[in-house]
């Protein structure tokens, strides 16, 4: 029965597996034809990475469509019920319920895959060398962990309402079975237990020799090749930060930040975007910072996105725009600051950003994820490996945790200096560092502004107004006038969409 189940789950994710990662066989095989040769368990391996890209995970609905519509970016007067219902925060209504309940499935249903695969990859014998089977099980690991982390945090209570509320259930057995909710604080435990236990398993990885090694070699496998396209050794800790700040440990996730922080290795082989090549490059610049990003997934399609949803000409029930003074020209917009005022040289606005074109269009577009030119046009198959990458994890995080956890004030503003002298916008001046608990309520609304900026079309906005109550005397999930995507005026986000029906015990 185990062996029917798994390979109906493997055949399912191998369906549309990238192309640089495909090593999809020509007919279906049972489980132990699949198990028999090295390619197969990375078949199951890419299979799984693939999942991430999916529609109903990182490729769309977790990434820049609803859980950025959630945080209320974007003007929906004339979108789709389904966005509207998104931004209003109806989230039982028929149209964004389905939404939930896919996240859901295909998150769990990715996860008992790699439960799966690393119990095959315990049990088999001499077939993967001690390196790959060690690879192979630590990003497993972190797979679970990443998706149980995000599942607790788009589902679960925030740890600091009640640490002992129950949150999701964590599913760590090849057994299928409906499981009971855990409390927040148990799920986060077993989170970071897998963080834990992976990073361990990868402990030689590649990537810490070699970094990202983001092309192919001829005559050489990729499978230990395209480090940023898995979960590798560095963005495990990245992880590990996310999930004990989640955690409300801030002491254990200033740690984490600052091993990676810290490691002149991380910043040899993961380089801050240079402005120089960024910003003169129009025919394929890379708009998502690939050199800073950790992990990602490979999305196939990505040239859709713009043109269906971002652009001038995109229709109008899908078209993703903010308010036309949103971006840029006001005091209050997105790329202004709040001390320092209009911040137009960032290179985030300068790269991802551009003035709306058309009829009656008015205000900015977001490009990030606009088509880009292929290197070689007459060479069918030649692209930039970014031109397909959506982030999961990135470098520019673990500045913002720092700033964030660092107990001393000072000592935050060096980080959250560092990481805007990389975005080309100036130093917050040090004299005025008493003003940030004073007049800014603390670190939230100025990260705030930093996450906006920063993780557009990734997700992340959303999960941060969820952390943290940005002034003090506004509710948790408070999106003020300067940052909403929606409307000049003040609202606040449902922080915790329902479970879906039917899938808790």
């Amino acid at each position: 029965m185990k062996s029917s189940i798994f390979v109906l789950i493997v055949m399912f994710l191998l369906s549309g597996c990238s192309d640089f990662l495909d090593v999809t066989p020509k007919d279906k095989q049972t489980s132990e034809q699949l198990y028999r040769t090295k390619n197969g368990f990375y078949t199951v391996a890419n299979g799984i990475y693939d999942g991430l890209s999916s529609v109903e995970l990182y490729g769309q609905q977790m990434s820049w469509e609803a859980i950025d519509i959630m945080s209320k970016r974007y003007v929906t007067t004339k979108a789709s019920l389904k966005f509207k219902d998104l931004c209003s925060n109806n989230y039982s209504s028929t149209y964004v319920s389905p939404v939930f309940t896919s996240i859901w499935k295909k998150a769990y249903e990715l996860i008992m895959a790699a439960n799966l695969l690393i119990e095959q990859v315990e049990q088999q014998h001499g077939i993967l060398t001690e390196q790959e089977a060690n690879l192979m099980k630590g990003e497993m690991l972190a797979v679970r962990a990443f998706l149980h982390l995000d599942m607790a945090r788009l589902f679960g209570p925030c740890w600091d309402n009640n640490p002992d509320a129950l949150s999701i259930p964590y599913h760590e057995s090849t057994e299928v079975t409906t499981l009971p909710l855990l409390s927040f604080s148990t799920v986060m435990e077993k989170i970071i237990r897998d963080f834990n236990d992976a990073e361990v398993l990868l402990a030689d990885d590649p990537v810490i020799t070699s970094g990202p090694l983001a092309s192919s070699v001829e005559g050489e496998s990729v499978q230990l090749r395209y480090r940023q396209f898995r979960f590798n050794y560095y963005s495990v800790i990245a992880l590990k930060a996310r999930a004990y700040l989640w955690g409300g440990n801030k002491e254990s996730a200033l740690v984490e930040a600052k091993r990676l922080l810290n490691d002149p290795k991380v910043h040899e082989y993961f380089p801050v975007v240079d402005p120089n090549k960024l910003l003169v490059n129009t025919t394929n610049p890379d708009r998502v910072f690939s050199s800073e990003v950790l992990t990602g997934v490979y999305v196939k399609k990505r040239d859709e996105i713009f043109s269906n949803y971002f652009a001038s000409t995109a229709p109008v029930s899908n078209f993703l725009q903010p308010h036309s003074t949103y971006v840029s020209g006001s005091q209050t917009s997105l790329f202004a600051h709040l001390l320092l005022g209009a911040e137009t040289m960032d290179y985030r606005f300068q790269s991802q950003w551009e003035g709306a074109s058309g009829v009656g269009a008015k205000g900015h577009v977001f490009t990030k994820y606009r088509t880009i030119d292929k290197p070689d046009p007459d060479d069918e198959d030649s692209e930039y490996f970014y031109s397909k990458m959506i982030p999961l994890v990135k470098l520019a995080e673990l500045y913002y945790i720092a700033t964030e956890c660092e107990p001393e004030l000072v000592d935050g503003l060096k980080w959250y200096n560092e990481i805007r002298g990389h975005r080309g916008c100036l130093a917050f001046p040090e004299a005025y560092a008493s003003m940030i608990p004073s007049y800014f309520g603390g670190w939230g609304m100025l990260l705030s502004q930093e996450y906006m900026r920063e993780f557009y079309g990734e997700g992340q906005a959303f999960f941060f107004l969820k952390r943290i109550t940005i002034m003090a005397g506004y509710p948790r999930g408070t999106v003020t006038p300067y940052d909403n995507g929606e409307s000049q005026s003040m609202s606040t986000l449902d922080v915790r969409p329902p479970l879906p029906e039917g899938e808790m015990k």
